[in-house]
């Protein structure tokens, strides 16, 4: 459907008189708030994946959503994407990059056999604690509680 309505007479005497019908551009607020959404998304996906382990899940979910708001961005203000939506666009790509790296060292720690993946906790245990992951459980299970 073009929206580019141009109704201007052909000759004075039409009835219509001299009209020009031009598409009204978009709330001038909706591009900004757009950028900000994509530039904090992209933020929360980055500490998803790089200060919370546990939650790199949720970091695919945030930097998915972020490069649809600066792309949202950059719709609303005309073909043009702000410096904080491309900020946004960048950590939600940064965000994308760390979880697919999350993603590859737990199936590499989850792919190894059981016992050779016991030996490398122990180990672990044995360097940082001085004692194997079985005698620190036993530790904590005979502390007495209050």
């Amino acid at each position: 459907m073009n929206q580019n309505f141009d109704y201007t007479p052909q000759n004075d005497q039409s009835s219509f008189g001299q009209y020009n019908f031009q598409p009204t551009p978009p709330p001038a607020g909706h591009a900004k708030g757009y950028a900000i959404a994509s530039l904090c998304l992209g933020i929360g996906a980055v500490f998803c994946t790089c200060c919370c382990f546990c939650l790199y899940y949720i970091a695919i979910v945030l930097s998915i959503i972020s490069i649809v708001m600066a792309f949202l961005s950059r719709r609303d203000n005309g073909g043009r994407m702000s410096g904080m939506a491309v900020a946004g666009l960048i950590l939600a790509i940064i965000g994308i990059l760390c979880f697919l790296c999350c993603l590859v060292v737990e199936l590499s720690i989850f792919s190894l056999p059981e016992s050779e993946l016991y030996e490398i906790i122990n180990q672990a245990f044995e360097e940082n604690y001085g004692m194997s992951f079985e005698e620190y459980l036993n530790e904590i299970e005979n502390m007495p509680t209050e």
